[in-house]
């Protein structure tokens, strides 16, 4: 019977199950990598909530004590607007990550509930002709049997072990609140698999942290113990027959690639973890069955007591069994101190010898293709005992009773093992490459040889027919017959391999008896054709015992996935080995390609049963080999990054340009031979350090292929994203807000990097980079990285910084501590630049931000400064975080402003309609002064927000100025296809408003628009004086408002003809007019443009009344202006300058002649 076939519905749905089973382990190992830091914080356990610092969320975490107070809970964050608000962040950062382990949970529940259903089946006779114990009697059946309650068991150790109790009940009760009870159908069941067992993972001194009694088996019987007595019965029977298998059979036939008894054990070692696990399934044997334990331990334990259970999770039996009576006392019988001191001395001495034996073998021209033939079964033992002692040390180096760890450590030398494990690891390596090449060519080989010793033959038939003319030999009729019949014999079917040795060993005896004669005795040239034909006879035996039997054994004695977690500790030796000799990276090739082994556990069944899940498993394993691989190569870059500081250095600080005409007596001092030859030294350390990594061929590692070239370019991307966020984060930190520290700083910054940019150029061309191209991709991406990260603070949605588009897991870009409200040093930077222009400090010019003296604080000499240090990209960042910034400011504003405008509306409207018509002129003034009074209230908060969105705008104004600059002078031609572009984009938009139906607005897919704005924004192509940065209702009574707004602060100023502003009369009161009128410019851009309409209005009658009703002394009309009129005009003059007024709407509310008398004013003032 093939229990396999896809006609046995059986064995289809176990070993779907099975598939799935390791399916689910490899997400769960994904997952317990990525458990959000609000779930796992340690101060979610403080239950006093002012103690709670790091986590803002503790507040709305719970753990299953939620359950009991869930209205008293949710009634308490309803009532809370701040806890609402707190929540409702919670749930959108985190509810996609929730949903997945929800998920998690849920399959390994339905994975055990699917296993009881299917035992349910076999039992009700659904599988014709099939019962439990006609599974357990087929080899794939059993296997599939007993790896189904093994993988359960995997599942629970690993969920306690990885992602512990308490944060796997807060991950539960956070998705149970977003979704809804009635939305997850089997909450109560997973819940109660899940729930915390009260087991803290991580040991102390080789004992667990936390281990509560009856664990792990009360975890283990959780589910099977809410079933029925009929359900309960059949498991435990199930369990009794899958450690009846695993006592008592080799299930996996291991014994035949480990013939020797000595290796009995590491042939047994993969149902002895499979064993372990399934007896907490029936810990009554543990406790009570001594027969049945001492049974279990002389088999699989007699001489190792670490095991690793799942790809190099290990467990020590000596701490794990000692709660179990049965179990110790067996184990005890084998596993003691002499016991242990005699097995490490013997394991010991085996690599000592191994080791001279691996170094013999691999001496250049050793190992070849003849050797191999003649020496396959002594090569392949030699293999199975160094990979049983390499196990051996490995899982016993990391026990965990200190006793047996003391006598362990003192006869094991680390260095010496890691020594071991490389060169075992390239003997494999050649040894499975030339079976490989020689199973390739076999038949060939056959073919060639055959032939040959064919031809020899027909070569002396016709030697011995005594017709050649040219050797005279006396004809023989029965030599010649002989060999032209052994000739005949020598073409063997190559398939029949059994039946042509036996004949090819005739032959040679043949062969060898027909020397004899004394024709053929006493002839050497006859004697060398034979003995040449037995070799090639010979050569065909050994071609012909070839077998692929040998690949597998290969395969299965190589592995070392046993050891996927020990390995890790000894990356600080494989780099140290390379720092030592780079050229030692070839060695480690095989090293990852023999770590490739930990694919085929999880995978086998996933790929046999053609499940979906092959790709995303066997992906998540080979990423993490690849993970490894480039964490042990990334010491090359690190070491020659320490190199390249030296190099920098002496670029920066020590080497000088040399000048363009050098007195020939100067020549010498001028050359800097030394460190010139110290540069040079530098240089050639570096590019012989990444010798070896660039001598490594391509490597497929799983699924993935490794490209050394790629490693060594990511490993060095890495290094540099290190060095140069670590630069930007600990130079730009600003404490004094004085003008000199800014730009001291900056200076620093630039001749920082730019020293840094010349030596990484300077080296590429001996490490073979493409070095600038490698600094603008990285250092775009640093920024954009920080920019985003900043950002996020605006957000109330705030995206994880490892789900980042510009975030990656081979080059990760670092994050910094906050020192200040800031998260990162851009937000530090913008904070830094909007401190600097002040409005309350500085005055706006054209050319830059100026102090009262007249000294420039921020102008074109800083945004140099800017742009050498953080570039164009840093300087695009500052514009978006200013972006951010502005829509905070608008929001919080007209936020704080509805509520305190609300009483004042029905006087508002009050005064509209006293105004109203506009186009006539109110009978009395007194109006204006008594509104103005109020309404004062209102003035203060209008200043701090509306000038800081002023000056806010005027930066990005003087931003994107400088981009624009920059644009045309570094790539005039992007910037004239960019303008190009820009207008020819815009005409097709007007041209579609005008006839839409000839001229259809471009569909969503159509992404020109989106990227052009890109494009735009960061060649300096756009005014933020035009941009709409939030929407909002109407406010009522705006236009006015804004009119008696502008009218209350013009007493303030006095307009400055040689400035071109209005500057504040009072110095003790400093502003700055041009941040506020900018700021209105934006405010009423928010707006509908009637508003703006009607503002101008307004100020055009109080304009007009003031001008009618001048005072008159001593009966003469005074020729002034009142000082109000004219700071209204130069207000208007600036809103129309700053809001894209066309001069034609001015006009259409204020009379020239006004303008012309203002101006007049202003060139002769009175």
């Amino acid at each position: 019977m093939d229990f396999l076939a896809d006609d046995n519905i059986a064995g289809v749905t176990l070993l779907r199950l099975v598939s799935r089973g390791n399916a689910i382990i490899s997400e769960l190992l994904r997952l317990s990598e990525h458990v959000p830091p609000a779930y796992k914080s340690e101060d979610l356990s403080i239950k006093n909530p002012k103690d709670r610092q790091t986590n803002k969320y503790a507040p709305v975490i719970f753990d299953f004590g939620y359950l009991k107070t869930a209205e008293y809970q949710e009634h308490k964050i309803k009532s809370s607007l701040e806890l609402e608000e707190l929540d409702e962040d919670c749930r959108e950062t985190h509810m996609e990550i929730l949903k997945r382990y929800y998920l998690l949970f849920e399959s390994i529940y339905k994975y055990i509930i699917d296993l009881i259903k299917f035992l349910d089946d076999l039992e009700q006779g659904i599988f014709i002709q099939l019962t439990m114990e006609m599974i357990f009697m087929n080899t794939d059946g059993k296997q599939l049997m007993c790896e189904s309650l093994y993988l359960y068991g995997v599942m629970l150790t690993l969920m306690d072990d990885r992602i512990e109790g308490s944060i796997r009940e807060r991950l539960l009760v956070s998705y149970l609140r977003y979704k809804g009870q009635s939305e997850i159908e089997l909450l109560h069941d997973v819940c109660t698999l899940c729930g915390s067992t009260g087991y803290l993972p991580g040991q102390l001194n080789g004992i667990p942290l936390r281990k509560p009694p009856n664990y792990p088996e009360e975890l283990f019987s959780r589910v099977i113990n809410q079933r029925d007595e009929k359900d309960q019965y059949q498991w435990r029977t199930f369990v009794e027959m899958v450690i009846g298998r695993l006592r008592s059979d080799d299930i996996y036939n291991q014994i035949m690639a480990y013939p020797s008894p000595e290796h009995r054990s590491t042939a047994l070692a993969t149902q002895a973890c499979m064993l372990f696990l399934s007896l907490y399934f029936a810990p009554n044997i543990l406790h009570d069955e001594a027969a049945v334990m001492r049974e279990i331990v002389d088999k699989h334990f007699a001489d190792n007591w670490v095991l690793s259970f799942y790809l190099g999770f290990t467990i020590d039996l000596s701490i794990a069994w000692a709660p179990y009576k049965s179990a110790t006392l067996a184990l005890n019988n084998t596993i003691n101190l002499a016991n242990v001191k005699s097995l490490s001395v013997k394991h010991v001495n085996k690599m000592d010898r191994q080791l001279v034996e691996l170094k013999n073998l691999l001496t250049e021209g050793k190992l070849t293709k003849d050797f191999i033939l003649d020496s396959i079964l002594k090569l392949l033992n030699h293999l199975r005992d160094c990979n049983t002692s390499i196990r051996w040390l490995l899982l016993h180096t990391t026990t965990l009773n200190k006793k047996f760890r003391d006598i362990v450590s003192v006869e094991v030398d680390l260095d010496k093992l890691l020594e071991f494990i490389l060169k075992t690891a390239q003997f494999e390596f050649i040894l499975k490459t030339s079976l490989q090449s020689l199973l390739e060519t076999k038949q060939d080989q056959w073919g060639v040889c055959q032939q040959q010793s064919s031809e020899r033959m027909k070569d002396l038939g016709n030697y011995f027919s005594g017709e050649n003319v040219l050797v005279k030999v006396k004809k023989n009729e029965n030599l010649k017959r002989w060999f032209y019949d052994i000739a005949e014999k020598v073409n063997l079917s190559y398939s029949d391999a059994t039946s042509a040795g036996r004949k090819i060993q005739l032959i040679i005896q043949a062969l060898e008896e027909v020397e004899q004669y004394d024709q053929i005795d006493t002839n050497l040239q006859v004697k060398q054709y034979i003995k040449e034909t037995s070799a090639l006879l010979r050569q065909m035996i050994r071609i012909v015992n070839i077998k692929e039997e040998y690949l597998v054994t290969m395969a299965t004695v190589g592995d070392i996935s046993y050891a996927w977690q020990i390995i890790h500790s000894f990356i600080p030796g494989m780099q140290s080995k390379i720092k030592r000799d780079p050229a030692y990276v070839l060695l480690l090739r095989a090293t990852f390609l023999k770590l490739s082994s930990i694919l085929h556990l999880p995978l086998v069944r996933i790929n046999q049963a053609q499940s979906p899940d092959f790709f995303s498993v066997s992906e998540f394993y080979s990423g993490e080999l690849v993970g490894y691989v480039r964490r042990v190569l990334e010491v090359i870059p690190q070491t020659m990054f320490i190199t390249l500081s030296e190099i920098i250095d002496i670029q920066t600080n020590r080497l000088h340009e040399l000048p363009t005409k050098i007195e020939k007596e100067r020549m010498k001092e001028v050359s800097q031979l030394e460190e010139r030859y110290k540069l040079a030294k530098a240089t050639h350390d570096i590019s012989v350090f990444t010798e070896g990594i660039l001598a490594m061929e391509t490597t497929l590692v799983g699924i993935i292929e490794v490209d050394p070239k790629k490693v060594l370019e990511d490993g060095i991307r890495k290094e540099l994203v290190l060095t140069i966020a670590k630069t930007l984060d600990s130079t730009l930190t600003f404490t004094s807000g004085k003008t000199a520290d800014f730009e001291g700083r900056l200076k620093q910054l630039s001749a920082t990097l730019d020293g840094f940019r010349r030596s990484f150029e300077y080296i590429q061309d001996y490490v073979n980079i493409c070095g600038l191209k490698i600094w603008q991709e990285e250092f775009s991406r640093i920024i954009n990285f920080n920019v985003e990260q900043e950002c996020n603070s605006f957000l109330k949605k705030k995206g994880s910084p490892l789900v980042s588009v510009f975030q990656s897991k081979e080059i990760p870009i670092p994050s910094f501590p906050p020192i200040d409200s800031s998260v990162n040093f851009m937000g530090r930077l913008a904070k830094e630049l909007i401190n600097q222009t002040d409005f309350l400090k500085t005055i706006y010019l054209e050319s830059g931000w100026f102090e009262r003296d007249g000294r420039e604080v921020v102008g074109v000499k800083m945004f140099s400064l800017l742009q050498n240090s953080v570039g164009t990209f840093g300087i695009r960042g500052l514009d978006k975080l200013l972006c951010f910034t502005i829509v905070k400011e608008l929001q919080l504003f007209i936020a704080a402003l509805r509520p305190q405008m609300k009483p004042l509306v029905p006087f508002l409207n009050s005064l509209v309609d006293t105004l109203h018509p506009i186009s006539d002129i109110p009978k009395e003034g007194k109006i204006y002064a008594d509104s103005l009074v109020k309404t004062m209230k209102l003035w203060p908060l209008f200043i701090q927000s509306i000038c800081k969105i002023g000056q806010l705008q005027l930066l990005r104004r003087k931003i994107a100025m400088i981009l624009n600059l920059s644009c045309k002078i570094e790539s005039n031609t992007l910037s004239c296809a960019l303008d190009v572009t820009n207008k020819a984009l815009l005409s097709s938009i007007t041209a579609h408003y005008h006839q839409p139906e000839k001229f259809p607005y471009p569909g969503d897919d159509n992404r020109l628009l989106g990227e052009m704005s890109k494009y735009l924004e960061s060649g300096g192509f756009s005014d933020p004086f035009t941009k709409i940065y939030v929407t909002s209702p109407p406010l009522e009574c705006f236009s006015i408002l804004i009119f008696l707004f502008i009218l209350s602060q013009m007493s303030r100023f006095v307009y400055q003809p040689s400035l071109g502003i209005l500057i504040v009369k009072n110095k003790k009161a400093p502003l700055d007019s041009s941040a506020l009128i900018v700021g209105l410019v934006t405010f009423m851009k928010q707006f509908h443009s009637s508003y703006t309409q009607q503002i101008l209005a307004f100020l055009a009658q109080y304009i007009r009344f003031q001008t009618l009703n001048m005072q008159k002394e001593g009966g003469k009309v005074v020729n002034d202006i009142p000082l109000e009129v004219s700071n209204i005009m130069a207000v208007i003059e600036e809103l129309c300058k700053y809001g894209n007024l066309s001069r034609e709407t001015i006009n259409s509310y204020v009379p020239p002649y006004l303008f012309d008398s203002f101006k007049a004013t202003l060139v002769h003032p009175v």
